[in-house]
């Protein structure tokens, strides 16, 4: 099966940075969300450094996903949690009061049929499957263990789960948790794109509370005769601006 995905994102209150990151790369099949801690300094460069080693550690296991299989997939999620936590700890400024980056991640990483889904922190993953919303995470608080010792003491919650065509995944941020159940988004998950229900889904959220960052990443099951989204918006060809003209 094929899935597509799109990411939305809002810095909250007047700030002009965004302790949120998010990946969309269908490459490699993953998806992901980090949200600075909010207790902890420079949350906007531990989200981000997190999101870099998450993509170059699959990256790299790539091949040995395709070699060995979806039992191996598992195996990755998790050692890409324990990748991305060390690269949060070794990334410590030398500024004493940035000391201490510490992020959540929830991430997905397809493989065929099957999601796997990485998590730790307040983050959090639902599936969106017959009008309605299945919360797939529970809300971690995060330790000293997860911020300096790089995830090595940190049992992280990683599972894999069967998926169906006309599945949705959301992976959002705290900020935006709160309206991923309300029924008018459930409702219309499975008709909107990706790309225009996570940018209903942000800002939605901030309405509701205009002084937290949020972010959301949806992530579509497609059936396999089903075109896709960015393919169905693709404008005709015809001329430079993709559209044909009839000439007098």
């Amino acid at each position: 099966m094929d899935t597509e995905g799109s990411g939305a994102s809002r810095a909250g209150g007047d700030a002009f940075h965004n302790e949120d990151a998010f990946l969309v790369e269908e490459g490699l099949g993953l998806y992901v969300v980090c949200d600075g801690a909010s207790q902890a300094p420079a949350g906007e460069l531990a989200a981000q450094v997190a999101t870099e080693a998450l993509e170059e550690f699959v990256e790299r296991a790539g091949a040995d996903l395709e070699l060995r299989g979806g039992r191996v997939a598992q195996a990755v999620v998790d050692k890409a949690m324990a990748y991305a936590m060390a690269a949060v700890a070794d990334a410590d400024p030398s500024d004493p009061e940035l000391h201490g980056l510490a992020t959540t991640v929830t991430m997905l990483l397809m493989h065929g049929n099957r999601g796997v889904i990485g998590h730790w922190g307040d983050s959090r993953a639902y599936l969106i499957r017959r009008d309605r919303a299945h919360q797939l995470t529970v809300d971690h608080e995060l330790t000293a263990a997860a911020s300096n010792g790089g995830g090595a003491d940190v049992d992280f919650d990683v599972f894999a789960l069967d998926l169906k065509p006309g599945d949705t995944i959301v992976l959002c941020t705290d900020g935006a948790e709160e309206v991923i159940q309300d029924e008018a988004i459930v409702r219309v998950a499975g008709e909107l794109s990706p790309r225009l229900l996570a940018s209903r889904i942000v800002s939605a959220a901030h309405r509701r509370n205009p002084a937290t960052d949020a972010t959301a990443v949806v992530v579509r099951v497609r059936h396999e005769a089903e075109p896709g989204w960015l393919e169905l918006s693709t404008p005709a060809r015809g001329t430079a601006f993709g559209h044909t003209l009839e000439l007098a």
